[in-house]
C-alpha cells in the first residue's frame, strides 16, 4: 500500500494594500482633525466663559463694594450728623482739621462733614484717573466701637460723641495717641464710663486707567482712603471701566428722593426741569451746592465692566446707558466684551431721619 504525501508549498502572508493603508491614514487624518478641532473648541469655550465669569463677578463686587459703603454714609455714632452743620469735606485731608469735624458748645454750631460728595476734577491725592469717570467721597466712621481711649490705635483718628447732656462739647476728635482728648461721657454721666471712640472713615472712589500703574493698562475701580494723614490708594476691582453716579434729591424734607441729578453741585437744567420734577412751595433752591449735597437721600450707580482680555471674533459695537449723566458710552469698536451694572443705594442715616412715623 502506497502513502501518498501531499506537498504543501510555502505560505504567503497578505497585509494591506498601498490603496488600503492610504484610505486608513485618511481616516485617521481626519479623526485627528475632528479631535483637535473639539479640544481647540473646547478650550475656546472654557476661555470665554471664565472671561465672562469674571467680568459678572467684578462687576457685582464693585457694586457691593459701593453700596455697602454708601448705606452707611453719615453714621457718627450715637447720633445722627443732621443734628449738625454740614461742610462741604476736603478730598484729599492731610491732617484732623482738613477732616471738617469741629466741635462747639452748641450742637447747632458744630460742624461735621457731609456724607457723600463728587468732585468735579480730580484732586491732587491720586492720578491716572480715567477721563469723563466720576468719583465719589464717602465719610462716616467705623461701626466697630473702640470702648476705652487706652484701647485706641495711635496712628489712627476717633470720634467720639458724647451721651451726656454736662458736656460742654458734643463730640471730640483726635488720633488714638491722644488719649486725654477722649474725656466725653456715656449716657450716665460718669467720667468712669467714657463715651465709645469710633475710627474717623472717609474713601475716595474712582476709575484708574491702570491697576498697577507702569505695568498694565486694565482699568480699575481703586479706593483712597484716609490714613494717619494721607490719603493711601487700594485697588479694589479690575476691569471697571466707568463709574457713574445719579444723585436722588430730597426737596420737601420727607426723607425720599423726589428728582435725579448726576451733579449737585450744578444740576443740569434738562434734570431739574417742571417735567421731570415735582415743584415744592416755595420752590426749591437748586442754587446752592452744600444743600443739594446734603439733601441726597439715594444714589444710583452704574457701573461699566469689561473683560480683561479680549475676544477674537467679537466687536463692541454697543452703546451703554450710563445713567443721566452718561446716557450712552461707546461703541468702543474692539475685541472686549463689557456689561453695565446698576443698582440703588440709600442713605438710611440721613433719609431715616426725616421720615415721619
Amino acid at each position: 500500500m502506497k502513502v501518498r504525501k501531499l506537498s504543501r508549498g510555502p505560505r504567503h502572508h497578505r497585509g494591506f494594500t498601498l490603496v488600503e493603508l492610504m484610505v486608513a491614514l485618511t481616516l485617521g487624518l481626519f479623526l485627528i482633525i475632528g479631535l483637535i478641532s473639539l479640544i481647540v473648541s473646547t478650550i475656546s469655550t472654557r476661555s470665554e466663559l471664565d472671561k465672562s465669569s469674571r467680568q459678572i463677578e467684578n462687576g457685582r463686587y464693585a457694586l457691593e463694594l459701593l453700596s455697602e459703603d454708601i448705606q452707611a454714609a453719615g453714621f457718627i455714632g450715637r447720633t445722627g450728623s443732621t443734628a449738625f452743620n454740614p461742610v462741604l469735606p476736603i478730598a484729599c485731608p492731610t491732617n484732623i482739621a482738613s477732616l471738617g469735624y469741629s466741635a462747639a458748645t452748641n450742637p447747632g454750631t458744630s460742624s461735621v462733614p457731609l456724607p457723600i460728595y463728587g468732585p468735579s476734577a480730580a484732586p491732587s491725592c491720586v492720578s491716572n484717573v480715567m477721563v469723563g469717570t466720576a468719583m465719589l467721597v464717602v465719610v462716616r466712621v467705623s461701626t466697630n466701637p473702640v470702648l476705652a481711649p487706652a484701647s485706641a490705635v495711635a496712628t489712627e483718628t476717633y470720634l467720639q460723641v458724647s451721651a451726656c447732656g454736662t458736656d460742654t462739647v458734643p463730640f471730640a476728635i483726635a488720633s488714638g495717641a491722644s488719649t486725654a482728648s477722649f474725656n466725653l461721657m456715656s449716657k450716665d454721666c460718669v467720667s468712669s464710663k467714657p463715651a465709645p471712640l469710633r475710627k474717623v472713615v472717609q474713601h475716595l472712589y474712582y476709575v484708574s486707567t491702570c491697576n498697577v500703574c507702569g505695568t498694565d493698562t486694565t482699568p480699575t475701580l481703586k479706593m483712597a482712603e484716609y490714613v494717619n494723614g494721607a490719603m493711601t490708594i487700594t485697588p479694589l476691582v479690575e476691569g471697571i471701566e466707568n463709574l457713574q453716579f445719579d444723585y436722588g434729591i430730597d426737596i420737601d424734607g420727607n426723607g425720599s428722593p423726589d428728582c435725579y441729578t448726576s451733579n449737585p453741585t450744578s444740576p443740569p437744567l434738562a434734570e431739574i426741569a417742571t417735567s421731570v420734577c415735582p415743584q415744592t412751595t416755595p420752590p426749591y433752591d437748586w442754587t446752592i451746592a452744600a444743600n443739594n449735597w446734603g439733601n441726597v437721600m439715594a444714589v444710583r450707580i452704574h457701573v461699566l465692566a469689561r473683560s480683561t482680555e479680549g475676544s477674537a471674533g467679537w466687536t463692541d459695537k454697543r452703546n451703554y446707558d450710563l445713567g443721566l449723566a452718561v446716557p450712552a458710552a461707546g461703541p468702543f469698536n474692539d475685541q472686549i466684551k463689557r456689561h453695565v451694572y446698576s443698582t440703588v443705594a440709600r442713605l438710611y442715616n440721613i433719609s431715616g431721619q426725616r421720615e415721619a412715623p
